[in-house]
């Protein structure tokens, strides 16, 4: 089945449900060295500056040396472009790992499928899932009987497509459509297991009462020759 999901959890442009960006914070010894760093880079950068202004002529320079305040801006911008740049790396990494744990969920949870329906694969097989990121959540974490969901979703992609947009647009919706769909499906099946008919009851023997040996009915004149009443 191809069904491929691998790259679609972690696609950052995609609007994932229920999920909430969080910064890392920072430990005092982590801040300590990339002030002391940053501190370091700037006055390197202060000395090559001046070096450069010494170096040229008197009369075409504007002679400016860094000051103290000038040194603390430059920490301080230094200091945040550090920080953002590993609040993003660590937000990546946290959407890998989420992304692993989707897919890892929703194929386990669709596996059931194969031996439900025999056509499940011809029918979800060219359902290419990584166009479907927000559903394939939906399907991991919010109902129990996925495999019976997406079997008909393959076989209704407007309506794919349809929860797929309402996870952009408001997610609380697109779980309560993906979980009515998932109730709808339990209760038909619940309703055809018991519209079965009952086998029929085993064929009573008719009695014998009334007949002779040969199975001929007596009548009331034959009671009375036989009996003698």
């Amino acid at each position: 089945m191809d069904n491929s999901v691998e790259t679609t959890a972690s696609d950052n442009s995609q609007t994932q449900v229920d999920t909430a960006p969080q910064e890392r914070l920072f430990k005092q010894s982590e801040l300590n060295e990339i002030v002391g760093r940053v501190r370091q880079e700037a006055a390197e950068t202060a000395r090559r500056q001046l070096q450069s202004q010494q170096a040229a002529p008197v009369q075409a320079q504007t002679t400016k040396t860094l000051s103290e305040e000038d040194v603390r801006k430059l920490t301080s911008q230094e200091l945040e472009r550090q920080r953002e740049a590993w609040i993003k790396e660590t937000q990546e990494r946290t959407d890998a790992q989420t992304a692993e744990r989707i897919v890892a969920a929703y194929k386990e949870k669709i596996s059931p499928g194969k031996e439900k329906y025999q056509d499940f694969e011809a029918v979800t097989g060219n359902l290419d899932m990584r166009y479907y990121p927000n559903v394939v959540q939906l399907l991991a974490d919010h109902v129990d009987n996925s495999h019976d969901v997406l079997y008909d979703l393959a076989q209704h992609r407007t309506k794919l497509s349809q929860i797929e947009q309402l996870c952009g647009h408001n997610p609380q919706d697109a779980i309560f459509e993906i979980k009515r769909l998932s109730d709808s499906i339990k209760a038909n099946e619940s309703a055809a297991s018991s519209k079965q008919p009952k086998p029929p009851l085993s064929q009573q023997r008719p009695s014998n009462t009334g007949t002779d040996s040969s199975g001929a009915t007596l009548s009331v004149r034959d009671y009375k020759a036989r009996y003698k009443v």
